[in-house]
This record gives C-alpha cells, structure tokens and sequence, in this order.
C-alpha cells in the first residue's frame, strides 16, 4: 500500500520531486538520462526501497489520485502497472477494456496512433472519465519512428503533438477547485536526441527532466545497504569511504554490482576498488601492479635514454609519471582524482626531438615489444565535425552504429597508451573533450555509452613555439629552416631562454590563443620540452640508423654492407650540421645518403649471397654521389 503524500517522508531525489510537480502541469513528460537506475523511495516508517523508474511513476501517480498507470510493454503490449481497486470502479472497467483490445499487440506507427486516440477518447462524452490516466513509453526512441517518412509516422507525430495542445481535463484529486491534465503521457529514453525531429518536445506542452547518476552521498547510502546485505554485518565507515569512492560515476545498479563482486575477490584494503575496476572496465587486477610492470619500471630510465638520445631531463620526468601510475599516487593530492587517467604527458619541443619515439618508447616498456600507442594524428582533426570520429556520429547520422575511434580503441583495451600527436592543430571545440577526459576519466559516446580512462596512459605531443605565420613563409620560403636554426642557436648560446620560450608558447596558446586555461590547468606538471639532440647523440643516432640498414641488407640480399671511413665521415659532418632538424632529420639524410643510392647500385647489379658491399666514399653534391667498391 502507498504512503499518502502528506504523510510520506520527503522525496530524495530531484527528479522524483520535479515529476511529482509536472503531472499537474504538463501532458507530456520526457525523462532522460539514468533512467533503466534503481532509485531510493520512501515508504512508511522511514525505511527506503530501491526502486525502478517505472515503480516510482506508479507510486507518485498512485499518491496523486490517478486512476490508472498503464505502460507499453515492449514484450507484452498494453500493461497495467497498478492494480484495478476492489470493488472495481467506472474507470477501472473502461481502462481494463483498453487494456485488453491491445494486450499482446505489435505497435507500428498506425496502432500506437490508434492507441493514443483511443485514450484521449476516454474522457469524452458525458460518461467520459473524471479521474487522470498515464501511459508510460518506457523505449521511446525505440517506439517511436526514426523520422517522420511515412503517411502514417507524420500522423503519429502530429497526434502526439495534438494531445499536448488538447489534452483533456479533470478536477484534480483531493484539490477542490483545481484541474489537471487526463490524460498524461510519460516518455523514457537515456537521450534526448535519440528521439525523431518530429518529436514535439520544444513545446510548452512536453517537460523534460534529467536523472542523475547518484551522487557521493546517495552512494554512501546505497553501499551501506548493500555491504549489510551482501556481508551480513554493517559497513564500517572505511568501507563506506571506498564503495562510495570507487563507484564514481557508476549507476546504483553498478554499485550493487560491486560490493556483489568484491565478496567473491580476496579480502584486502583495496577489494572495492578492484571490484569497482573490474565493473568499469572490465579488469579486476590492477594492470600497473604487476610484477611484470613493475620489473620494466624498474630499469625504466635506462630503457628510456636508451630509446630516446640526448633527453635525459624528458626521460626523468617521463619516470616520475610512470612510477606514481604504478603505484596508483597520480593525482593523490586531489580527492576527486581516484578515476583519472593514470598518467597524462605533454611534450612539446621542435620537430625530430623525440617526443614521439619517447611515446612508443613507453608504450613497449609497459604493454611489450610488440605494443603500439593507439595514436591520433590530431592535424586530421582540425574542423569542429571531425569530433564525430572520435566519439561516433549522432543519431541518423551515417557511421552512427559503428561508434567512435577513440571510444572503441579505450573499450577494447582499457590499459592502453594514447597518443595525440600535433594537439595544437586540432580544432579547439575537440579539445574540450579532453576535459572531462583528464578531469573525470570517462566520456560518453555518441550512443550514450561510458567509456572509461581510469587504466590509460594520455601523451600529447605538440611543436608550439616553433610554427612560423603564413606571412612569413610568403616572404621567405625557407622561413622554417631558418626558425629552426635560430631555435638551435638558441638551445646552445641560451638554453633557460629556449625552455622559456617553449613554456611561454606553451601557456599562451592555452590562455590566448583557444582560451581553454581549465584545460592547461587539467595537465597540471605534466609539460615537458625536449631540447635538440647534441653532437654525441646526434652520432649515435646515425650509427643506429647505418646499423638497421646494414641488418635490412643482411636479412634480404644476404649481404654485408661496410659504411667506409671516408663516407662515415661525409656523413657525421652532414649530420652534425643537420642538428636543427633532430634525429628525424639525421634519418632522412641515411635514406637520402645512403639508402637511396644503395637501393640503385643493387637494382643495377645484384650482389651474390656472401658478398660484401662497401661504401668508400659519399660527396655532397646536387645529390649524394656514392663511390662503391
């Protein structure tokens, strides 16, 4: 039995109030949002039920006098969700007539039209009925048509419409004097525009409002009740602290889902927070505890000065990220950082420095050899509607089942290593995804799903402070080189001036150029400047470049290539003069040298397996002129 309205406790939820206020001011209701939740309701004696939204409706209708709460049923038809009063009255007999002409009907456009004529006929006539009825549509946007195409779906639409402009009238129950709306129609689905244009719900006729997920408080009380259920003893207040902690986010039903999982995993100070990891992303060990991890950690910054030359201040910076990731300290001086990402990196520096090879870098260090970054080339992001290939595009639009790349790669692999390469060119209303991305850990796609960034490793990279103005490359075709070179001479007369500069570049495109400050604020000190590569490094890179290519002439022509004295020489002087483009530039000067040239001499005249190819000499001409012996 109900709880009469003036004796029941206060509704605790906002939605529950704003729904119990609307069915006397609206014949439509649009609820969005956590709608397939369990909520928390009030009954007698201040105990609380959890209940599904469709309960709930039920329940208010019932406090407000309504005569019936019919729902239609994706499964069974037309339903009741209350029950007939005994002795049966007047409204009871005709409802239940409706009822059962569309038990068990299969409901197209026609039939839902026919269905809500019929229901607004019930209060016609001098035997019409003086009590209010509610439909509820539990799966609007899956009832309803996608769009109004057909004869028939445009005449569902404008009925709908009609009955919000003509909705019947009764005097309200238990309000002398007062008037309501007969006939309410309550429509469900989790967005909004997942619903057809041709829906009316920017009229004053429609009321839409929004479930919440249950905030910190909410989820305090649901873990304390399910912890006593589940466990069988009350929840102490750590445990309170890590349910509610842990299930950021989450749903109640999640919640639930989680101390249910945390019973079946080895007790210890952390089974909520595995449970709840598990729940989110489907991984219930810790993938940053592993032995595994830890050991490659371990020797992580000679792996990484290894891989990348010359960036020792990078690399040490790039440590300290990984290890508070593995020891679950990123972001612990914030109480809201418990579902950020695990690391997050912002390289910056000239090009062919190393921020990319660092990335890959710690990719292999923590998923393997074999591993690669999950990399977005964020120049190919530049226009607003490029975001529809991260998140997925909305609903009518073509790719709308297939989701979005960034979505799809974190939900196929939660502990992963993302990449944005160039972040400055990419459009800054796409930047704004990355708020809620480093703030809050997750992002709702475009099919209203969550994905969750709690396990991933974020680096952006970036060359701001070294682009030239269009107006200056029309002056001087070489402006780039030239800015390279100043930048280079820079690094080398004046280094805390370059890193000053890349910083101020840095905070300038941030606070200035996209006004987004909250953004550079959610990368906090995580910026690093990679400066150019000195002469040591820049020989080591070529003797690993000359070396891969002397292994690629080994494994497919069975031959061995010797780079010369001479032609080695040729090359470090090339390479050394070469520092403002960094290593990428020293690589393009081997394929360019040596590669190249290589690859005509053995086009021409294709050495036997055992032979030896030397290279003797390589003169700096209009092109490289090689001397082989």
């Amino acid at each position: 039995m109900s709880t009469p309205p003036e004796t029941r406790p206060a509704l605790p939820e906002a939605w529950m109030r704003e729904v119990d206020l609307s069915l006397s001011l609206a014949p439509h209701l649009l609820l969005t949002g956590n709608v397939r939740d369990l909520h928390q309701f009030p009954v007698a004696e201040g105990r609380v039920r959890l209940l599904n939204v469709q309960e709930v409706l039920r329940e208010l209708c019932r406090d407000r006098g309504y005569a019936a709460l019919l729902v239609l049923d994706p499964l069974r038809g037309l339903e009741r969700l209350d029950t007939a009063q005994e002795p049966a009255t007047l409204a009871d007999e005709r409802v239940d007539a409706l009822v059962g002409r569309y038990r068990d009907a299969e409901f197209d456009s026609e039939r839902l039209r026919a269905l809500l004529v019929d229901l607004h006929d019930l209060f016609s006539g001098t035997d019409g009925l003086t009590v209010p009825v509610a439909l509820v549509v539990p799966y609007a946007a899956r009832t309803l048509p996608g769009d109004a195409v057909l004869r028939t779906d445009r005449a569902l639409f404008t009925a709908i419409e009609a009955l919000g402009h003509t909705a019947p009238t009764v005097a309200m129950p238990g309000r002398p004097g007062h008037r309501t709306f007969g006939l309410t129609l309550i429509w469900i689905c989790e967005q909004q525009d997942q619903l057809a244009p041709a829906f009316p719900v920017s009229g004053d006729s429609v009321r839409v409002i929004r479930l919440l997920r249950p905030n910190l408080d909410r989820r305090t009380q649901l873990a304390a009740r399910f912890i006593r259920s589940v466990f069988g003893a009350p929840a102490r207040e750590e445990e309170l602290k890590s349910v509610a902690g842990a299930t950021d986010g989450l749903t109640a039903r999640q919640v639930r889902t989680t101390v249910l999982t945390a019973a079946t995993l080895p007790p210890g100070p952390t089974v909520f927070s595995d449970a709840a990891r598990l729940v989110r992303v489907g991984i219930t060990d810790d993938p940053w505890a592993g032995d595994t991890v830890r050991g490659r950690l371990a020797g992580a910054e000679e792996y990484l000065s290894h891989r990348v030359l010359g960036q020792s201040a990078a690399v040490g910076k790039t440590v300290d990220v990984l290890t508070r990731a593995a020891v679950g300290m990123s972001g612990a001086q914030s109480s809201a950082a418990r579902n950020r990402p695990r690391g997050v990196l912002f390289l910056a520096g000239p090009t062919g420095v190393g921020k990319t090879e660092l990335a890959r870098a710690v990719t292999t260090l923590l998923l393997g050899e074999e591993a690669q970054p999950v990399r977005f080339d964020m120049s190919e992001f530049r226009v607003d509607e490029s975001r529809q290939r991260l998140i997925g595009a909305p609903p009518g639009y073509v790719g709308y089942d297939s989701g979005g790349e960034l979505t799809n790669a974190v939900r196929a692999q939660p502990a992963c290593v993302l990449l944005f390469d160039e972040i400055e060119k990419a459009h800054e209303r796409i930047l704004d995804l990355f708020l809620q991305i480093l703030d809050e850990g997750r992002l709702t796609d475009s099919r209203g799903g969550t994905v969750y960034f709690s396990e991933c490793f974020i680096i952006f990279t970036s060359n701001i402070g070294t682009q030239v103005s269009d107006e200056d490359k029309k002056k001087d075709p070489e402006a780039a080189v030239h800015r390279a070179e100043e930048l280079l001479k820079q690094f080398n007369t004046d280094p805390s001036g370059y890193f000053a500069h890349f910083r101020a570049a840095y905070e300038k495109f941030f606070d200035q150029d996209i006004s987004r400050p909250e953004l550079r604020n959610r990368l906090g000190d995580n910026y690093v400047t990679l400066g150019f590569i000195e002469e040591k490094a820049a020989a080591e890179v070529l003797d690993r470049a000359l070396a891969s290519v002397a292994a690629r002439v080994r494994a497919v022509h069975k031959a061995e290539l010797v780079i010369g004295a001479d032609a080695h020489e040729s090359l470090r002087d090339a390479a050394v003069n070469a520092l403002g483009l960094g290593a990428r530039g020293i690589l393009n000067l081997v394929e360019s040298a040596v590669v190249n040239p290589l690859s005509r001499e053995l086009f021409r005249s294709p050495r036997a397996e055992g032979a030896r190819i030397t290279l003797v000499d390589l003169f700096p001409e209009d092109d490289w002129r090689p001397e082989w012996m």
